[in-house]
């Protein structure tokens, strides 16, 4: 992006690097918006209907370096003009609460109308799942993410490329810890993890919202959760 000296031409160039085909289908978009020094991840899924299931497969993976939140945001807004996601998860620390700010907040992306489908999501945070009389249903926000990975994971119903080995280094890398009752995970090699985390959320917050109308979610197994 070094070079562009106006958001046009840093636009332009987005757009030639992805290479993007206007796409149809139900799409959700995932991303870890990393601090300058880390990489940022994002990831878009398509849902896919299959005879036997229903899928959502990854399509894209997206991983930028030394970009400044601004153009994360750019980069956003682009993939939904191709794509037109369900629903966008991001992580809510770092630059991802600025670059939430960005896209809901200023008037060059109002068009993409995307109140109610961002979501940016605090990983120490609780998140609602429901209201039953009157009290609502919380679970530990990056807990409850994984279990979502885990069970779609136990039913097939989550589809990778077979040629990313990144992607298969960080879910075969990435452990966890009990601490005072609480799942710690480990740091540094999640980034791709973390963004599979948001879209999986997003998707099933989506789902949720659909009330009255059927709805399919990727909620763990009762026994034998697999944590990744």
């Amino acid at each position: 992006m070094r070079g562009c000296a106006t958001e046009e031409e840093s636009h332009d160039r987005l757009e030639m690097l992805l290479n993007l085909m206007p796409q149809t289908g139900v799409f959700w978009i995932g991303g870890d918006l990393g601090y300058t020094n880390d990489p940022t991840e994002i990831v878009v899924f398509q849902e896919i209907e299959l005879p036997e299931r229903r899928i959502v497969k990854m399509i894209l993976r997206l991983r930028m370096e030394h970009v400044a939140y601004p153009h994360i945001a750019q980069t956003i807004a682009l993939l939904d003009r191709y794509y037109t996601a369900a629903g966008i998860g991001v992580d809510n620390g770092g630059n991802g609460l600025a670059v939430v700010q960005e896209l809901l907040t200023l008037d060059k992306y109002k068009d993409l109308a995307l109140e109610g489908r961002l979501r940016g999501y605090d990983f120490g945070g609780m998140t609602t799942l429901a209201v039953r009389d009157g009290r609502e249903i919380r679970k530990r926000t990056k807990e409850y993410m994984t279990s979502l990975i885990s069970g779609a994971l136990q039913r097939r119903q989550v589809v990778f490329p077979v040629n990313d080995l990144e992607i298969e280094d960080q879910f075969t890398t990435h452990t966890y810890t009990l601490h005072d009752g609480r799942v710690v995970y480990s740091k540094g090699n999640d980034h791709i993890i973390d963004a599979v985390r948001c879209a999986m959320l997003a998707r099933e917050q989506a789902n949720l919202d659909l009330v009255g109308e059927e709805t399919v979610s990727l909620s763990p197994l009762v026994t034998e959760p697999v944590f990744i």
